[in-house]
This record gives structure tokens, C-alpha cells and sequence, in this order.
């Protein structure tokens, strides 16, 4: 999870399209409710997306441990461990509003409860493939037809990887839709459910994580962790957007 780039970035047309976003239905399915604190657990769960981004691109073992192949496999091992640890987390902090009276705080949960748990599983299954791999090293038994095998089913996993990755970007996107009012007609107008001063603790703690990623909105060639990064820092730095106490 996070560690690979987007394959498009044309998400937000899509979920701009979503049906609990239609005219008729804005203010039903996503009445003022929870808003900010919905928020603040959204972004700081992008934050345990940044520990596992960091884990992998800053510190990989396969770059840490280029020549140690034993140690190289028990490090991913143990990385992969912690990366679970952070996902775990990340679904506890979203599990929490899949009861929520706002349905589109439900959709958005959901959403990432799920990818969340495809990332989970994933990740055992690694586990499970590298602990096979290092005991056909240690028996003698590693030769080039298994470690091709090897190589492929890793490919497989990072595929689908890449498939919960897209969800979390999608899920993003909707949640600057839950920032949006239901005093807006018909979802249609620039006030937000949050007051000024919500609104700034949300980039102060987006910015604790998130300060190398400046850019606004989804862009091609982004990583998942830029991109949800991205649609967020928009809307919240935007000024057109207007906080609910400045109407």
C-alpha cells in the first residue's frame, strides 16, 4: 500500500458523479454531521499512510540490505509486520463512523475499511511467500525457475495492491465532498461544514506529515499518498471555499 504510482489520475471526475453526491440527494446524504471530526480522523489516518510510505521508499531493506540476502528477507518481514500494525490503525480510526447518520461519512469509511483489509491480507500472503523463499535459500534449493516463480507472484501482489491504492484516492476525493455544506443548494455553492479555525488545525495537521506535498488536486504521475494529500490541502487552502462562521 502507498509505496507505487497512480495509474491514472481520473478519479475525481468519477466520483464527482457518485450517486450520494447527486442534486436531489446532497443534503440527505450528507447532512452537517460529524464533519470535522470526520475530517481530522481522515487525515490523521493519511499520516500512518505516510509511516508506511517511508518505510518502503526511504528505508527499504532491499536498499539497506542490498548484500545480505538473510537479513535482507527478515527485515522486509519485520516491515511488512509494522506495515500491518499502521493499517490496523488506520481501520480503526475510519471503522468508527460506519454508523454514522452522514452517509457519505459511511461510503467514505467504507471504502477504505475495505482496501484497507485487501492491504492486510496482501501483506500475510507476502509474508508467507518471503518466509518460502527464505527457506529454499537456506535448504540450497533456490534456483532460477523458483525465483522467477518468485518473482511473478510478488508482481501479482503489488497489482492488486496498486487496485486498493486507486480506492484510497477515490475515497479521498469524497471526503473533500463531506467538507462541503448542506447549506449549499443543492450541494451546488463554496460553504464549507467547518469552521475557520477547524479548518486550520485540519492543515496544521495535515502539514505535520504531508509538508513536501504542496501541490492542489489530482495530478498524473502522483503516488496515492500525494494524491489524497493533494485533493485535501485544495479545498481546505482554496479561498474561495468559505468557512461556515466567515458566510
Amino acid at each position: 500500500m502507498i509505496r507505487h504510482l497512480l495509474v491514472l489520475s481520473l478519479i475525481c471526475g468519477v466520483m464527482i458523479a457518485h450517486p450520494a453526491l447527486a442534486d436531489d440527494d446532497f443534503s440527505k446524504n450528507n447532512p452537517d454531521v460529524q464533519k470535522y471530526e470526520f475530517a481530522r480522523s481522515y487525515i490523521t489516518s493519511l499520516s500512518y499512510m505516510k509511516e508506511i510510505y517511508d518505510r518502503w521508499n526511504k528505508n527499504a531493506p532491499k536498499k539497506l540490505f542490498s548484500d545480505q540476502k538473510d537479513i535482507m528477507i527478515k527485515a522486509t518481514l519485520n516491515d511488512l509486520a509494522l506495515d500491518n500494525s499502521d493499517l490496523r490503525i488506520i481501520k480503526g480510526y475510519l471503522a468508527k463512523y460506519l454508523r454514522s447518520p452522514n452517509m457519505l461519512i459511511r461510503k467514505v469509511s467504507d471504502i477504505v475499511v475495505v482496501a484497507v483489509s485487501r492491504d492486510i491480507a496482501i501483506n500475510d500472503e507476502e509474508k508467507s511467500l518471503w518466509e518460502k523463499w527464505y527457506n529454499l535459500i537456506a535448504a540450497g534449493q533456490a534456483t532460477r525457475a523458483k525465483e522467477i516463480e518468485f518473482v511473478k507472484t510478488q508482481h501479482g501482489m503489488e497489482l492488486r495492491r496498486k487496485e486498493a491504492d486507486k480506492d484510497i484516492v477515490k475515497a479521498s476525493v469524497l471526503m473533500t465532498k463531506v467538507l462541503v455544506s448542506d447549506e449549499n443548494k443543492d450541494g451546488r455553492g463554496h460553504l464549507l461544514a467547518i469552521t475557520a479555525a477547524q479548518r486550520q488545525k485540519l492543515l496544521d495537521k495535515l502539514d505535520s506529515f504531508g509538508g513536501d506535498t504542496l501541490d492542489w488536486g489530482l495530478k498524473p504521475g502522483q503516488r496515492t499518498l500525494e494524491g489524497s494529500i493533494a485533493v485535501i490541502r485544495e479545498i481546505l487552502e482554496d479561498s474561495i471555499w468559505i468557512s461556515i462562521d466567515e458566510k
